[in-house]
């Protein structure tokens, strides 16, 4: 048995324990992997099952007390769901160092394993709060009737390869559920989206980055969650914007996510598209675990086939039940000898630790000592008490003679599943009612073709972390590109900044950065061939030949970005590859029994690069790149935002406000003002600053105990001295606020009480329809003294 990690920290801190349940029947724990566990079903399956009402009550009852827990406490649904993520926080580790590497294992072979636990705790702290927080709401006499369903409950799955749509029972804003008391009540949906249960801005936690300049280069593409308070579903591209109300308070677009998964035609009647297919060569190609388990290639000289990973399939879903499915076919295939840059990782601490079967999985603790969980620990299912639908080893007919498990019977049954499942190439080359094209070949039991598909390479951190799609098209019409038919399949790059205002967020990524790591992802085209050739299109076979010239003068692809299609400057950053192949495939009458891939190889006339196609009049113009755009400040404060300083600004402290623009034009609404103020901890308003360009003056007063003070006033003239930025300065006198606005002298302020110090300043309009004069996102930085202010800017200077 492997060994176990143990952090000895502080005796007095309780860690949270992630424990295996186990039905309190009929699970002999002597049975080891092949116990009798409660399985995760199918989210849609579950939900419309009227014997299940109670439990999917319970569900929704739990979920949405989860939600509303305060953001500070850790087993909150916004400290939880942050792990993997913002606000780059230690989790569940009382060690005073700063966070160093995150929790993140992208491109490296731990990354499946690591998402195991981490599901298995979100698991766990729904049941609890069942069990400790809901059920008890419940009259006595009603309660083992809830807690015989909590212990039955598990975590269901979406299986978005079959069912590309939201589920159900998270499609409606509002859901009907019991009272304790007797009868029903609305309540918002815990499935539609999160919103923070304080009702502010996820910035007051830690989430967000202070830049959130919407048109600067390296920001556009950043979702910065600073502003928001709900979270958002698809959102349309105006929605994105950070300071959007739609971003705000979150929009959900069910029909979005719908046409995302069919925006390709149907590969079959089922309308199956390239996520089944993907699905199906994952599980039936042969491979290794360390190329199954991540985008990062295993070598420089990698085969075409091993760019088939599951990561990139988890770079749009989830995917802990394709995992199990997976090793239950392959159960003897685990790391092993862990090569290269996968033989190590450094946890949160900084510290390298070799990746094997005890390595430690932080942040997830096991016990209250605080052992880790390890990769040999949640290696199977059944030992943290769940299994999936496909997964029964407890089932007595796949049981020997000896009560061992038959693997062979037990393997066969998972194959059938897969195949009738996902098999969408399988079912197009068996389907009885077409007759076979040439091309494919009749054999003992089944049929033989050239199966076709495209590998895909690229730097995953060519845009700075930012992430983007890779879009593979067939042009329909000679010449003629229209993406909205010719989209075939898509590959997306989950990434994220290594940093954010300047300070390190992810290790694993940073570090990532620095090898230019590459990811890789297979396409299997195979499915859209068939479809080409039954429909009568231009394709007429399915013979080596006529495929290759067919790809060669059609296949074409782009990257998108933000919704919009990256010029072939930005695309050579990349270093795509678009490797064409084949491989010699065989599917079988028997559902049983597995597809076979033999001899893989390239296909140098249908593989390219940054030119975007193959024939010359589907490639994507060059062009010259702009001018570089010139360094804009950096922003911390958004129009109808609050920022609190991480100082207490004393006497002789210094404010300075940075706006990339000036608009001095007299707008149509009938209140125009752009409002500046200063907070102290009280509340009170202890200087504020109103520009109001109808009346050509800056307005200047201060609101103690509330109540507004004697306006003093002065003309806006020539005070701002260009629309291209603008720099207002609060020096604090100790009696009084003096201010420059662009380096020179505009009015001195008398403090209207005693004793005040600034806390946080604010941003906002009169109207909440109207324009502001400054840009919609300012910078602020705060200096100690005047004198700390002129050395930091002396200095920015010489480096100049």
């Amino acid at each position: 048995m492997a060994s176990e990690t143990t952090v000895s920290e502080s005796p007095a801190y309780e860690y949270y324990q992630i424990k295996a349940r186990f039905p309190s029947s009929e699970s002999d724990p002597n049975d080891g992997i092949n116990r009798k566990v409660f399985v995760r079903q199918d989210v849609d399956e579950w939900s419309s099952k009227k014997s299940n009402k109670k439990q999917v009550d319970l569900f929704i009852l739990a979920l949405d007390r989860f939600q509303k827990l305060d953001p500070k406490e850790r087993l909150s649904y916004f400290q939880v769901a942050g792990i993997h993520g913002q606000p780059f926080a230690r989790w569940d580790d009382p060690s005073p160092e700063p966070m160093k590497n995150g929790y993140c294992f992208h491109s490296h072979v731990i990354f499946p394993i690591w998402h195991r636990p981490y599901v298995f705790l979100f698991e766990q702290v729904v049941y609890d709060i069942m069990v400790n927080e809901v059920i008890p709401q419940f009259p006595e006499d009603r309660q083992d009737a809830w807690r015989e369903q909590a212990e039955s409950w598990r975590l269901p799955f979406w299986d978005w390869a079959r069912n590309g749509r939201v589920p159900d029972l998270a499609k409606y804003p509002t859901i009907t559920v019991p009272k304790p008391e007797g009868g029903f009540t609305r309540i918002d949906n815990p499935l539609f989206q999160f919103r923070m249960p304080t009702d502010q801005p996820m910035r007051s936690e830690g989430v967000g980055t202070e830049n959130t300049w919407q048109d600067d280069a390296e920001q556009e593409d950043y979702k910065n969650f600073g502003n928001a308070i709900g979270t958002s579903r698809w959102p349309d591209e105006e929605d994105q914007k950070p300071t959007s109300e739609g971003w705000r308070h979150g929009v959900v677009n069910n029909r979005k996510v719908a046409d995302a998964f069919n925006s390709h035609d149907g590969y079959n009647d089922k309308n199956h598209g390239p996520a089944a297919e993907m699905v199906y060569r994952l599980l039936t190609v042969p491979m290794d675990y360390t190329t199954f388990a991540s985008t990062n290639p295993t070598s420089k000289d990698q085969k075409v086939e091993e760019d088939l990973n599951i990561e990139y399939i988890h770079n749009n879903i989830n995917i802990d039940r394709l995992f199990a499915i997976w090793q239950a076919l392959n159960p003897d295939k685990w790391l092993g000898n862990v090569e290269g840059d996968n033989a190590t990782i450094r946890d949160s601490h900084g510290k390298e630790q070799a990746v094997n079967g005890s390595t430690p999985l932080q942040p997830f603790r096991k016990d209250e000592e605080g052992t880790y969980w390890t990769p040999d620990g949640v290696r199977h299912t059944p030992n943290l008490g769940y299994s999936y639908p496909e997964l029964p080893r407890w089932d007595l007919k796949y049981r020997q003679p000896d009560g061992a498990l038959d693997q062979d019977s037990f393997q066969k049954s998972i194959i059938s599943t897969v195949n009738t499942l996902y098999g969408v190439s399988r079912d197009i080359a068996l389907d009885p009612k077409v007759p076979i094209p040439e091309g494919v070949d009749a054999i003992d039991g089944g049929l033989k073709v050239t199966d076709f598909a495209f590998s895909i390479r690229f730097l995953k951190y060519a845009l700075g972390g930012q992430p983007f799609w890779v879009k593979l098209y067939l042009a329909q019409e000679d010449g003629i590109q229209t993406p909205l038919t010719d989209l075939i399949a898509e590959v997306y790059n989950f990434s994220q900044k290594p940093e954010l205002d300047g300070a390190s967020v992810c290790g694993n990524c940073t570090s990532g950065q620095k090898s230019r790591v590459k990811s890789t992802a297979y396409i299997p085209i195979s499915p859209v061939l068939f479809k080409l050739v039954r429909s009568g299109k231009k394709l007429k076979s399915l013979s080596r030949d006529e495929v290759l010239a067919y790809l060669q003068k059609r296949a074409y692809w782009r990257v998108v970005k933000h919704g919009k299609e990256l010029p072939r400057y930005d695309v050579e950053k990349l270093e795509l590859e678009i490797i064409g192949s084949s491989n010699d495939t065989s599917h079988f009458e028997d559902p049983a029994k597995p597809p076979s891939f033999e001899n893989f190889k390239k296909e140098p006339t249908i593989t390219g690069g940054a030119d975007g196609a193959l024939d010359p009049e589907l490639k994507q113009p060059k062009i010259d790149p702009p001018a570089p755009r010139p360094k804009r400040p950096r922003a911390n404060l958004s129009l109808h935002g609050n920022l609190p300083f991480r100082q207490v600004l004393k006497a002789d402290s210094v404010i300075l406000l940075e706006s990339s623009g000036v608009d001095l034009s007299i707008p149509d609404t009938p209140i125009d003002m752009t409002q500046i103020s200063l907070l102290d901890a009280k509340g009170d308003t202890i200087f504020h600053i109103s520009i109001r360009r109808a009346q050509g003056e800056i307005i200047f007063n201060a609101k103690i105990d509330g109540s507004w003070g004697v306006e003093e006033v002065i003309s806006i003239g020539n005070r701002f001295g260009s629309e291209e930025g603008a720099t207002i300065l609060i020096h604090d006198q100790g009696e009084g606020f003096e201010v420059s606005i662009d380096w020179v002298h505009a009015l001195w302020f008398a403090k209207r009480a005693e004793g005040q110090s600034a806390q946080s300043i604010w941003y906002d309009l009169g109207d909440k329809d109207g324009t502001s004069t400054l840009s919609d996102d300012l910078e602020v930085r705060t200096y100690p003294s005047m004198k700390a202010l002129f050395l930091q800017k002396h200095a920015h200077e010489e480096e100049k």
